[in-house]
């Protein structure tokens, strides 16, 4: 109830009980009055927090929805390598369980009956029976590669002369 409506039903008992010796009706009217006013109070009360739950129910769907695309990787799910491409010619790098490295695009289907329905950059969103599930991003993989020999360092000029002078 607000301030305001409490005030007036105070001022309103108030003034019943200093006039008690006025008209019989006037009183009645006054206490009526009064009552009104705090049951518009706790109607409005009611609302807003009848607003709130609403808002509540809503933002815990938000968030039902959301954690069912989070997925914790079980064991031989694929997981995410990398996401190249731009627009809608994006295609991502997939490391399935078994170690293999595959690249795939929306609508196509992975091992374990999973289907791709869309990459974004960082995100993959699989179809697994009738649930979604976001793939789970693969640790880095360290760079293999051929070991480049050192880079031999420059000598300096010969003995006796002087550093800025070339031959």
């Amino acid at each position: 109830m607000s301030n305001k409506s409490l005030c007036c039903a105070v001022l309103v008992s108030m003034l019943g009980c200093a006039h008690a010796h006025a008209d019989p009706t006037a009183e009645k009217l006054s206490r009526i009055e009064g009552e009104t006013l705090l049951l518009k109070a706790r109607e409005r009360q009611l609302d807003v927090q009848g607003s709130i739950l609403m808002k509540q129910n809503q933002i815990a769907a938000i968030q039902a929805a959301t954690s069912a695309l989070t997925h914790t990787p079980g064991a031989g799910d694929p997981q995410v390598r990398s996401v190249e491409g731009i627009g809608r010619a994006v295609f991502a790098t997939l490391q399935l369980g078994d170690g293999a490295v595959i690249e795939v695009q929306p609508g196509d289907m992975l091992p374990k009956g999973m289907q791709v329905v869309s990459i974004a950059p960082g995100n993959v969103i699989v179809r697994k029976g009738r649930q979604r599930v976001r793939l789970a991003r693969a640790a880095p993989q360290p760079q293999s590669g051929p070991a480049l020999p050192p880079v031999p360092a420059v000598p300096g000029p010969p003995p006796g002369m002087p550093a800025g002078v070339v031959r």
